[in-house]
Formats: structure tokens, sequence, C-alpha cells
């Protein structure tokens, strides 16, 4: 898996999908995350329609709060 990381440039980063930015899924609430069931919307990984829950992970990981602040800085 290392050398899929290094290989890309992606680093160390990885998280759960219910805290990444690409993740788009309906659920209700918190509670409802872990289980709940959405497509990754990364743009290298889309033309996969990946169907992923909320505990699933990857090395494509962007934390919520980051993209947010990205965005607010634009305006």
């Amino acid at each position: 898996m290392s050398t899929f990381r290094d290989s890309y440039g992606c680093g160390d980063e990885q998280g759960h999908c219910k805290g990444c930015r690409w993740w788009q899924a309906e659920h209700d609430g918190p509670s409802a995350e872990d289980a709940a069931v959405g497509l990754c919307m990364q743009p290298e990984l889309t033309h996969f329609s990946l169907q992923v829950a909320g505990q699933c992970g990857c090395n494509r990981f962007e934390h919520i709060e980051e993209a947010a602040g990205a965005f607010a800085g634009m305006l």
C-alpha cells in the first residue's frame, strides 16, 4: 500500500469517507454516517462510480473543513 501512496504523491493523509469533502450521501445525522452508503465524487475516481460507506476510507481523503476554508478564501 505504501508504494501506491508514494507513487501518487498523496502522502499519509487518510481518513473515513464520512469526514471527506468528496463523499456524497444522504443520512439521518451523525449517528447514521457509519452505515450510510454514498458516492465518492473525487475527480480521479468518479468514473468508477464508487459506492462507499461512511466507515470506508482511502488516501484521496480531504477534510471537509479544509475544503470549506479554501472556498471561503475565494469570496
